[in-house]
Order: structure tokens, then sequence, then C-alpha cells
């Protein structure tokens, strides 16, 4: 009788210990899992604006607007037609566009002037017109002009009429203060014309 109560007994506690063994393993492996679903997936770096500019135009400011927000006219080219090919836009500069010259210099949106030569970054986004519409995402200057180019192109387009994408074929200097400026109206097919033009330096 006292073997059947301790076999009995023996048995219960196997039993017991068996269970709480696997008990504790579930547990384990339920933790297991738990921690691998609660990990924080690691943060994402902020997207730098800058890193999202394309190039898209190198040319002259042939007119300046400033009603709300300073609009620049630009005609030149585009860095993918390897100079072959002229074109105009019309760039709305934005309180984030960055202004500044070829020397990494900051510059404001009302230091741009007509007769400067600058290249423009955007989006990549155009809207197709002519001139065609775009934001400006940077502006550079380019600090290499000489002063006195600027003026000329400046002064010649005033002699032009307004309002019509002028595009600069060509500066020289014919003498001392005297400078001869070339002009063409990308909206038709006349002839470019050339424009003498005195400036002083100050």
């Amino acid at each position: 009788m006292k073997t059947i109560k301790f076999m009995s007994l023996l048995a219960c506690f196997l039993l017991l210990f068996g269970c709480g063994t696997a008990g504790g393993n579930d547990n384990n492996n339920s933790s297991g899992s738990n921690s691998g679903s609660n990990e924080e997936a690691p943060n994402e770096e902020p997207v730098d604006v800058g890193d999202q500019a394309v190039e898209d135009l190198t040319g002259y400011i042939v007119s300046v607007s400033d009603e709300g927000q300073t609009r620049i006219l630009v005609t030149g080219q585009h860095p993918s037609s390897g100079g072959s090919g002229t074109s105009a836009t019309m760039y709305t500069l934005e309180e984030s566009t960055k202004v500044e010259n070829s020397a990494g210099e900051p510059l404001e949106a009302a230091d741009l002037m007509v007769g400067m030569k600058v290249t423009v970054w955007n989006s990549g986004i155009v809207a197709e017109s002519f001139p065609a519409q775009s934001g400006a995402i940077k502006v550079v200057v380019d600090e290499g002009q000489d002063e006195l180019e600027q003026k000329a192109i400046a002064k010649a387009l005033e002699e032009v009429e307004d309002g019509y994408p002028w595009h600069v074929e060509e500066v020289t200097e014919q003498a001392e203060g005297l400078y001869k400026v070339t002009l063409k109206n990308l909206l038709d097919d006349s002839e470019p014309v050339d424009i003498e033009v005195e400036v002083k330096e100050g």
C-alpha cells in the first residue's frame, strides 16, 4: 500500500515538473518573438532640398520683377544642350531659394540685377510655355563677370522693346567704356541687333 502511494506521489511530481518546464519554454519563446516585433525601425535621414536641385539654365538675367515675389527672366543654354540651343525661363524665387555668388558667398534676391550672368537650379519641373515657367531652388551669380559687362547688357536692354525674351548673343568691348551688345529676340525669326553703349565704373 505504501508502495502504491509512493508511486502515485512520484508520478504527480514528475507530471507537475514536466508541465512547469514546458510552460517556461513557451514563455521564453513568446518573449523572444515579442522583442523582435517591438524593434524600432531606424530613423530616416531628412531630405535636403538642395539634393533635389537640378542645374537648369546658364545665361543672363534680362528682366527682374518684384510684385510680392521676385521673378527673373533668364535666357541662355541648358547644360544638356552643350551650348547648341537657347532657351528662356521665368523663375520665381521663394523664401527658401538660395542665392549666392560662384565663390559661395550668400546674396539676397534683391541683389539680382538685369545683365548679371547666372546659373539657375530648379526641381526639374517646368511649365511648358514660352518663356517657360519654373521655381528657382538656387541662383548662382557668376563672380567672374566684369561689372562693366553687366552694366552694358542692362543698358542695351533698355534700348529694345520691353517684355520680350532677348537673348544676349555676344558682348564685346570696342574701346574703354564702349561695348557692343548683340541681342536676339527669341520669339521671332528676326535678325540679331547690335547695340553700342557707353558705361562707366561706379
